[in-house]
């Protein structure tokens, strides 16, 4: 949740008014979770009278598109580079990184982000003095902002229950985080109670960091969360149907005094005796199976046109091998991606920078956080021989870092870069001649195809 204020700071009335208005702002968070979880509206549908048929089907489709898109999305690590090629302060930050086992950290990142539209993690400093970061639920944090263009963060507020071990009774406890401390209160229908005054957290701002899922702050599935329904309940019905003909009535014409005694001996000698004039035959209930399947079929396809995530299990799709073919038919996911993308390259951005101010107080490191270049790459089946022959042409033209970042199995090229100098002198005992550049020379001294001869003049 994210609130906007033309105050410079807010009164511990503030505060509980923020507090009520969250109380109801988090409902839709907590519905998008629960679909995500299958508990679908479905699942509530009232008994039918008479004990008739009430299958109530569960066609999980806003789990299928989350997990796409953050496999699409985050499925590889994001990789870090310095522009300046300062690699001192590259080990510092990755030092922080790989203590909190950033790449699954993102991971969960992404997968809130997708499910409610904003995810949040919160910054801190552990027992022994390390930086630390961890994922906070969306539904917990209300971020409070300057009603400006700039929209500069004022104080975050973590608003959150604990329950008691039976499960059921809990109490509501509220954090504000403001640029120098954090002070927590006890938190009972708009009324706040301090339990922990104002204690540093040293960080230099708001330790709080958003990532937006999109600039509107939509999950990947809420846009079609009414297409599931009617599929949900296309389903059940089609299975209340299929049950209603198996349950078909008998009908005996000109046998009125048939008893029910008549009926148990019918059913036990499987004889069915009929006077002159008599019939019987089963009542049933047509279905139109063609007609259910066609509006199943376009239901599932406007929920993965309007999701812009595809089915992976058409026929066409998985038929289609070529590289830029599967590209074309991942167009709009690859839309999806790069919105997602911006919005977190700047949560990420953000989190260096706290990062950076703190390394800086402790006397680790002195980072500037835009010398940091973060780098994405989409958890695409990739054609490797394709991405060499593509850096090969590109050689001499772009940087040797650029062309390593291009190479999908290269998550750090600096790192690579220092590998494949070492193996160089290594291999020449000395130091490696820098004439042709490492991806040339790594070809002509290591038989390696990556990059073509440079031309030589006459």
């Amino acid at each position: 949740m994210k609130i906007f204020t033309t105050k410079t700071e807010l009164s511990l009335q503030d505060i509980a008014t923020i507090c009520l208005r969250h109380d109801t702002a988090k409902l839709r968070e907590l519905r998008l979770k629960r679909y995500y979880r299958g508990e679908h509206d479905i699942l509530r549908k009232r008994q039918r009278a008479n004990n008739a048929p009430n299958n109530k089907i569960v066609a999980n489709y806003c789990e299928y598109i989350v997990n796409m898109s953050t496999g699409f999305f985050m499925g590889k690590p994001v990789a870090y580079s310095s522009i300046s090629e300062n690699q001192d302060e590259l080990d510092a930050l990755q030092d922080v990184l790989s203590y909190n086992d950033e790449a699954a950290h993102n991971l969960r990142l992404a997968e809130e982000a997708a499910i409610t539209g904003a995810a949040y993690e919160l910054l801190y400093m552990d027992a022994d003095a390390k930086i630390r970061f961890q994922v906070v639920p969306s539904e917990e944090i209300i971020l409070v902002c300057e009603a400006s263009l700039e929209e500069n963060v004022i104080c975050a507020i973590r608003h959150f229950r604990v329950y008691n071990l039976d499960g059921v009774t809990y109490q509501e406890y509220v954090d504000v985080y403001d640029k120098r401390d954090v002070t927590s209160y006890a938190y009972d229908s708009g009324a706040l109670r301090v339990i922990a005054d104002a204690r540093p957290h040293y960080f230099d701002d708001v330790p709080v960091v958003e990532y937006e899922n999109n600039k509107e702050r939509r999950g990947d599935f809420e846009s079609v969360i009414t297409l599931v329904d009617a599929y949900n309940k296309a389903q059940s019905l089609t299975l209340d149907d299929m049950e209603d003909f198996t349950d078909a009535y008998l009908v005996l014409k000109g046998m009125g005094g048939t008893t029910g005694d008549d009926i148990a001996e019918l059913r036990r000698n499987k004889v069915l005796s009929l006077d002159e004039g008599g019939g019987a035959e089963w009542l049933i209930k047509n279905l139109n199976d063609t007609y259910i399947e066609n509006i199943k079929t376009r239901l599932q396809k406007d929920i993965h046109k309007f999701s812009s995530v595809p089915d992976m299990s058409d026929e066409a799709f998985a038929g289609n091998a070529t590289g830029v073919a599967i590209k074309y038919k991942l167009i709009g996911l690859e839309q999806v991606r790069s919105r997602k993308e911006r919005g977190f390259k700047q949560g990420l951005q953000r989190r260096i920078e706290l990062i950076a101010g703190m390394l800086k107080l402790k006397g680790v490191a002195d980072i500037d956080f835009r010398d940091i270049e973060i780098t994405f790459t989409a958890n695409l089946p990739s054609n490797d021989a394709e991405q060499a022959q593509i850096v090969k042409e590109l050689y001499g033209l772009v940087s040797q870092k650029r062309l390593l970042s291009l190479l999908p199995f290269v998550t750090d090229p600096a790192e690579e870069m220092e590998e494949l100098q070492k193996e160089q002198e290594s291999m020449t005992g000395g130091e490696a001649s820098d004439e042709r550049g490492i991806l040339g020379e790594a070809e002509h001294g290591a038989g390696s195809s990556m990059a073509p001869e440079k031309p030589t003049g006459d």
